[in-house]
């Protein structure tokens, strides 16, 4: 009769003689299966999930960062050789800098137009061949004007194509709760981009200057190109995702309802608008934002990397010593990018307001150098501006892409960082002027420090925190339905 029971006349009966059975352990048989079946949702969406593919576009982001930034910053260490080479005016030499950041400036919002109209795929495609065309060329130029052309405008349009802008459009669409993490990892790049001087000196001695910017320009072409084509994104749902897993995770907190994870946007009504720059630009927070990247990007992280070190030269170090500031200022830039994960935690206005503090006290040690006997002094500065700098500047981005959403927003995120090249293209002139006026860099320091803390009160009220405040996980008081 038992045989019977469960092998042929009455596996209805077998179900109902189990489900009895575990009844009398405290166990229901629906819920045991619903568990069972959740257990294997859960385990399918950990698997699927280990690596999610955002993470791949960071780590392709910061090779592009560092190779692209240091296609520019690579200009201090050839400018010695164009000076004595062509003898040419020191400030008309230099200026060929402050042009190229002049011209990053102003194609930036063309940059986030291109990004949302195009994809950013086509125009980092772009930019990586004009950027590797520039290069190319810078080392064939002869006269001035040769290097306003290549090294300006082809370096500072291909720069712009393939940098931030474009990167910051693909970030917030792929990095929700997790967008500081993301941002920091890829502004451990634009830190990376000051390790290629000891590279470039090391070239320029064995090849001379003119081969090094063809070598440049290969190395540009070489790995940039197929990151962009075979890794960048711009949206999740190209990849049947949305940003940090959210899909996999809202399907899991239905299987499993004792978890669930709060909203992320408090300000519903902000959140709502896609905005453009003609919406951005008639709201305070906008405004708010680009006066904070003109006085810390642009303006005060200017003057200091383009005179610390002639002021340090000035009392009296010599030309090599100083010029391992701007590397060690470099390294702890990138060690202070990824420091400032902790915005996902703290909040964005939090995270800012440490670093600020943090470049403070280093503009202020320097000030009070006088000579070489406590050359402790200049390393504090590059210890504490490179970290604090670090900090800062992946918490900007972070902050915008938490107030300005929307399909045609790269406009906006543009036009923020053509307010950045434009104090980018201010600081390196003011920093030499008011020297040139008052024989000193006192001054120029106090602006510097001035503006750090203007940006700093600039990122509180535009207050990212008021819209997207820092998420967390809930576990709710209901259990798994029977």
């Amino acid at each position: 009769m038992e045989l019977g029971v469960f092998y042929f006349p009455g596996p209805y009966l077998a179900i109902d003689k189990v489900s009895h059975a575990l009844h009398k352990e405290g166990l229901c048989l629906p819920s045991l299966i619903n568990q069972i079946r959740f257990s294997k949702v859960e385990f399918h969406m950990v698997k699927k999930n280990l690596i999610f593919y955002g993470w791949f576009i960071v780590a392709a982001g910061v090779i592009v960062y560092a190779v692209g930034y240091g296609s520019r910053y690579s200009f201090s260490v050839i400018f010695p050789s164009l000076l004595e080479e062509f003898h040419w005016p020191r400030d008309k030499t230099a200026a060929m800098l402050s042009f190229h950041i002049l011209v990053y400036g102003f194609f930036a919002p063309i940059s986030g137009y291109l990004s949302d109209k195009i994809g950013p795929r086509l125009t980092m495609t772009l930019g990586t061949l004009l950027l590797s065309l520039g290069l190319a060329l810078s080392g064939m130029g002869t006269v001035p004007w040769h290097f306003y052309l290549s090294f300006g405008i082809l370096t500072g349009v291909g720069l712009c194509l393939i940098g931030a802008v474009p990167f910051t459009s693909v970030m917030r669409n792929w990095f929700d709760k997790k967008r500081g993490l993301a941002f920091s990892i890829l502004f451990f790049g634009a830190g990376l981009a000051f390790a290629c001087y000891p590279g470039i000196a090391f070239l320029i001695q064995h090849l001379g200057w003119r081969y090094t910017f063809l070598v440049e320009a290969f190395i540009v072409a070489a790995l940039v190109l197929p990151l962009v084509i075979i890794i960048v994104r711009y949206h999740p749902h190209e990849k049947g995702l949305m940003a940090d897993g959210l899909l996999e995770e809202s399907q899991l907190s239905t299987a499993n309802p004792n978890k669930a994870t709060e909203s992320t946007v408090t300000d519903t009504s902000w959140a709502a608008v896609d905005w453009t720059l003609l919406r951005a630009v008639k709201t305070v927070r906008f405004w708010l934002l680009c006066l904070s990247t003109f006085s810390l990007w642009g303006v005060m992280e200017h003057i200091m990397v383009t005179h610390h070190v002639a002021f340090a030269v000035d009392a009296g170090y010599t030309k090599m010593y100083a010029s391992s500031v701007l590397s060690l200022f470099g390294f702890m830039f990138a060690f202070g990018s990824l420091a400032a994960l902790v915005s996902d935690r703290i909040g964005r206005e939090m995270t800012f307001t440490i670093g600020v503090v943090i470049i403070v006290s280093g503009i202020s040690v320097l000030a009070f150098i006088r000579d070489t006997s406590h050359p402790w002094m200049l390393y504090y500065y590059a210890v504490t501006v490179g970290f604090g700098l670090g900090m800062t500047t992946p918490t900007i981005p972070a902050s915008i892409t938490d107030i300005f959403q929307g399909p045609k927003v790269g406009t906006v995120i543009g036009f923020i960082w053509f307010c950045f090249a434009m104090g980018g293209a201010i600081g390196p002139w003011l920093g030499g002027r008011l020297f040139e006026i008052t024989k000193s860099y006192m001054i120029a320091f106090l602006v510097a420090i001035t503006l750090s803390i203007v940006s700093c009160a600039a990122i509180w009220l535009a207050a990212p925190r008021k819209l997207r405040p820092v998420s967390r996980v809930t576990h709710s008081t209901r259990t798994a339905p029977p």
